[in-house]
């Protein structure tokens, strides 16, 4: 049974004043970037996958940034489309949105989309968290408001935020979920 996800939900729980907090960070190993509930696209579109997910971890002395544009250019070599996550543990709408984010939809819903995520306490971990700010604020200034998901056109910009998404999509009349707002934006990039 296929799980929805509403964007009404993630969006509600992080209006509830998700800022930073400064709460002791996870132990992470330098040096990791690893995919993360990822598997590959099925050739059956109606077989269901799992949503394509990498969580971006510091990698030795690599700049976030180029780490970021590196990957993002994998994604588009991949026919992927990129969006990018950013959250922490701390979170409690982080959290929910992880866990739509563990669960299976059909391919032709989710699969050209591969999420990039960044989770504020791997950065904070290292001492690195201004760059994790100053990559974030590409796409969203209000730093500490989680989470950002954001869409991105092939070029990097922003094509549409989770936030915006669920208000258009509410506002045409469709329901907000993850794979409906996927879907939607699929020709506007």
């Amino acid at each position: 049974m296929l799980r929805r996800f509403s964007l009404a939900t993630a969006v509600l729980a992080a209006s509830f004043a998700c800022e930073s907090q400064n709460t002791k960070p996870a132990k992470v190993a330098e040096g990791v970037a690893e995919g993360v509930n990822s598997q590959p696209a099925s050739t059956d579109p109606a077989n269901p996958v799992n949503y394509d997910v990498r969580r971006i971890r510091p990698r030795n002395e690599e700049p976030l940034a180029d780490m970021f544009e590196r990957l993002r250019k994998q994604a588009i070599a991949d026919d992927k489309r990129v969006a990018v996550l950013f959250s922490a543990d701390w979170c409690e709408p982080c959290r929910i949105l992880d866990a739509e984010l563990g669960g299976t939809h059909p391919a032709k819903q989710i699969g050209d989309v591969r999420i990039l995520e960044f989770k504020e306490e791997d950065w904070s971990a290292v001492t690195r968290l201004d760059e994790y700010n100053k990559l974030r604020e590409r796409w969203d200034t209000n730093a500490g408001s989680y989470p950002l998901l954001a869409l991105l056109r092939s070029d990097g910009s922003l094509l549409e935020e989770m936030k915006s998404a669920k208000e258009r999509l509410e506002g045409a009349g469709q329901q907000a979920t993850l794979p409906v707002w996927f879907v939607d934006t699929r020709d506007l990039h």
